[in-house]
């Protein structure tokens, strides 16, 4: 089911040919796109209005009504709420298309230019929830935020996104933040192996009783990178509020020690890791730790599957029955639903097998 209308409003449903939900891992917008019969709409949602209002709230749900004939609202599972960014009209083709992200955007569009000085980061995340009409749900925090201004010197905020400050701040606590419907999430990262993982199972063919996989996938793929042709490099930047310092450590040591002449390379892949709350000598080994995952142990995967409400990136996905080492655990990065008139509902999935906390920088 799919709504449109006035931010305000609860919305009216509108007949729709096709939509796509992906929803990513924490710190990203969830993105949606839907296509639209031009003859089927009417009033008050008609190609008049969709052309000529701005902004426009979009909202899509998805289930498994008792009643298939007769469902609404309450039946199904909001995938999605968000303005449209964009929209492109194909009148040859008679199908209007709109794209847009979730109210993640309101928080990636807008500057600040605060310094939030005697602030608390989740006072913070509060206001900041509350300009923009989201309802904060967060976890209350100690110390002002002038204060880490003060010890940390590595970023400098002044002038980012609001988005760009919450996510900075939830790396120094060690917390989440994301946007899910209207509510905005500031608090403690859950721990995705406590909970019972999403289970991909898969049977390789047997020549004496089939010769066709079986499996509850329609597809998956694997990759492993054997050679890093840049190399690799490991920072972990650390506040430490006993020691009153912040710091950044890279590992290999030597990779941070610039380049000889006669002997330049290509540049290193350098991996970002915010770890709050660590001593030099942990911050180094938690820099190898990390090293060590990614040279030697780093796998992605990627599946098709039927359709459900039940994966999301705050899952962990586990992989069994292929009989070789990706038969493993592995975090989700994005979930992308599909729903048409002639397709059904489908979803895809991409995963890798260590957190998501790192980041690549260009």
């Amino acid at each position: 089911m799919v709504l449109l209308g006035d931010p305000n409003q609860p919305g009216t449903s509108v007949p729709w040919i096709d939509w796509d939900v992906e929803q990513n891992a924490w710190h990203s917008a969830s993105t949606f796109r839907m296509r639209l019969p031009i003859s089927a709409l009417s009033a008050p949602i008609d190609l008049n209005y969709v052309l000529g209002t701005n902004p426009i709230q979009a909202q899509i749900f998805a289930g498994f009504p008792g009643n298939p004939d007769s469902y609404g609202t309450a039946d199904l599972q909001q995938l999605i709420t968000g303005n449209v960014d964009q929209i492109q009209f194909g009148p040859a083709r008679r199908w209007i298309e709109l794209s847009g992200r979730d109210y993640t955007s309101l928080l990636i569009d807008a500057k600040t230019f605060d310094r939030w000085t005697n602030q608390t980061a989740s006072e913070i995340a509060a206001t900041l929830a509350n300009r923009h009409g989201l309802k904060p749900q967060v976890t209350a925090t100690t110390g002002a935020v002038g204060k880490i201004y003060e010890i940390d010197k590595i970023h400098d905020r002044h002038g980012s996104t609001e988005w760009e400050l919450l996510t900075w701040l939830a790396g120094i606590y060690d917390f989440v933040v994301y946007v899910q419907g209207m509510t905005l999430y500031f608090g403690p990262k859950p721990d995705p192996t406590t909970a019972t993982p999403y289970a991909l199972q898969w049977k390789n063919p047997d020549a004496l009783t089939t010769t066709t996989f079986q499996g509850n996938v329609l597809d998956m793929s694997f990759s492993r990178t054997l050679t890093v042709g840049k190399g690799v490099t490991v920072q972990v930047h650390s506040l430490n509020h006993k020691q009153k310092t912040g710091f950044t450590v890279t590992y290999p040591e030597s990779k941070a020690k610039g380049i000889k002449p006669g002997s330049a390379t290509a540049p290193a892949q350098v991996y970002s890791y915010i770890i709050a709350n660590l001593t030099q000598q942990d911050a180094q080994q938690r820099a190898k730790q990390i090293y060590d995952d990614i040279i030697h142990h780093e796998l992605k995967m990627s599946a098709e599957l039927p359709g459900d409400n039940i994966l999301t990136p705050n899952t962990m996905v586990s992989v069994s029955g292929t009989e070789t080492p990706f038969d493993t655990m592995y975090y989700v990065e994005s979930v992308s639903r599909r729903m048409s008139i002639d397709s059904g509902y489908s979803m895809s999935m991409r995963g890798k097998n260590h957190s998501l906390d790192t980041t690549v920088i260009p």
